[in-house]
C-alpha cells in the first residue's frame, strides 16, 4: 500500500504559502489621528493617518444606493375586494386593498374562481387525469 504525505494529494504537490501572503499588513501601534486635537487611536490596519471623522468618507455613505424621498400626493381609493368597498387613503399609486386581509380575501377569491374553471396557471389547482 502506498502511504501518502500530507504534502499530496492525487499526485500534486500542494503548494505551501509563502510568509508575505499569510501576513496582513500593518501601519503601527498606538498610532493617534493627525488632526490637532483629535485623540482617536486608529487602527493598527488602517493606512491613513487620520481617523474615519477626519477622513470624510462618511459624508459620502448616504449616497451608496439610497432612494431619494419622493414626496407624493395621497389618494384617496376605493378598496378593490368586492366584498369590502371601503374608502382608504394611501400615498402608494399601487395599492389596491384597504388592509391585508382584504388583499388576501380578494386573492382566496381569485384562486377558488380559477380552481372552479379549471384554469392550470393558478398555483395549487387541481387538474383532471
Amino acid at each position: 500500500m502506498e502511504s501518502r504525505s500530507s504534502t499530496a494529494l492525487r499526485g500534486r504537490r500542494l503548494s505551501r504559502p509563502s510568509e508575505h501572503m499569510l501576513k496582513t499588513k500593518t501601519y503601527g501601534l498606538g498610532r493617534v489621528c493627525a488632526v490637532e486635537g483629535c485623540g482617536t487611536r486608529l487602527s493598527a490596519y488602517n493606512p491613513s493617518d487620520v481617523c474615519a471623522l477626519h477622513n470624510g468618507a462618511w459624508q459620502n455613505a448616504g449616497d451608496h444606493g439610497a432612494r431619494k424621498a419622493v414626496r407624493r400626493d395621497e389618494i384617496t381609493r376605493r378598496c378593490a375586494y368586492e366584498g369590502c368597498g371601503r374608502e382608504f387613503t394611501t400615498t402608494n399609486p399601487a395599492k389596491r386593498y384597504c388592509s391585508d386581509a382584504c388583499r388576501m380575501r380578494a386573492f382566496q377569491a381569485r384562486v377558488v374562481a380559477a380552481r372552479r374553471v379549471g384554469d392550470p396557471s393558478v398555483a395549487g389547482a387541481r387538474r383532471a387525469s
